[in-house]
């Protein structure tokens, strides 16, 4: 199917939008924000970082929300959704036409919006459609194809069972101070056994807990938060990629390259290089 339209934002700040007449892709940045909207499409959203703000859907009073990367969320059509987050984490959205698929919830037939998390196979296809879009000149099949996998992915989630909560609430808690760690700890070596010590489990345990809670292990998690952080330096500093790879924990600057070209597709400099015409 041909695209009807590609639509490239050249704001840092605003989004990356590849758009045809089925499905449309949204890359929405690590960005504060403040939306009001009613679609009149289908929305089938992932969390790529954590963010934290306030929300009200389908005209719900106002209430704190807090998103880990890996939570999902679908919404029907024409349900208004306000979410406002003063530091918004980078999220991909995927806006579905009504008759896109036979097995598309109806407005009718559930909630509002329904949410999940930590499944490893959307959060995979979340990442090679991010990276699809941050190419330098997306090739708008793939962008299709990929979307399609991960809406399919996200019906998939929609039809199962919903899940118990298990230890996931506790869990989450003690995950929470581990994220934390890794955030302000990127720069330092973050092995396996020293995070499983400071959630207080087993490294067997919380090796699956925390894929669980976040849907890809501790190692996958930690290269996709030292990709981001170097992704903010190299489009707000001046530092040399070796300074860079320093900082975000990469071994040297040829790691920080292969780990930066796997995840998004460029090499730093290139990324560097185009920061201004995103």
């Amino acid at each position: 199917m041909s695209f009807e339209s590609i639509k490239k934002f050249h704001s840092p700040a605003a989004p990356l939008e590849i758009d045809c007449g089925w499905i449309g892709a949204r890359l929405l940045p690590a960005a504060p924000y403040s939306v009001c909207q009613r679609s009149p499409r289908s929305v089938f959203g992932i969390a790529l970082a954590r963010q934290a703000g306030v929300h009200a859907i389908g005209g719900e009073r106002r209430r704190d929300f807090a998103a880990w990367p890996g939570e999902w969320a679908y919404a029907a059509p024409e349900v208004e959704i306000f979410s406002e987050s003063m530091a918004g984490g980078e999220y991909l959205a995927l806006h579905v036409a009504r008759d896109a698929a036979e097995a598309m919830p109806r407005s009718g037939d559930a909630a509002p919006r329904r949410g999940g998390r930590g499944d490893r196979q959307a959060v995979l296809l979340a990442w090679g459609l991010r990276r699809l879009l941050l190419a330098e000149r997306p090739d708008p099949g793939r962008v299709e194809q990929t979307a399609a996998l991960l809406l399919a992915r996200g019906l998939a989630l929609l039809a199962q069972p919903r899940r118990g909560s298990g230890r996931y609430p506790s869990d989450r808690v003690i995950h929470a101070r581990v994220l934390d760690h890794i955030d302000a700890a990127l720069g330092d070596p973050l092995g396996l056994d020293a995070l499983a010590a400071l959630a207080g489990m087993p490294p067997l345990r919380f090796l699956r807990s925390f894929t669980g809670a976040v849907g890809v292990t501790p190692h996958a998690y930690i290269t996709e938060r030292r990709v981001r952080r170097a992704r903010d330096l190299l489009s707000a500093s001046d530092l040399t990629l070796a300074a860079i790879a320093a900082d975000c924990g990469f071994a040297h600057q040829s790691h920080l390259g292969a780990a930066f070209h796997a995840r998004l597709g460029l090499s730093p400099g290139r990324y560097r290089a185009l920061r201004g015409a995103r």
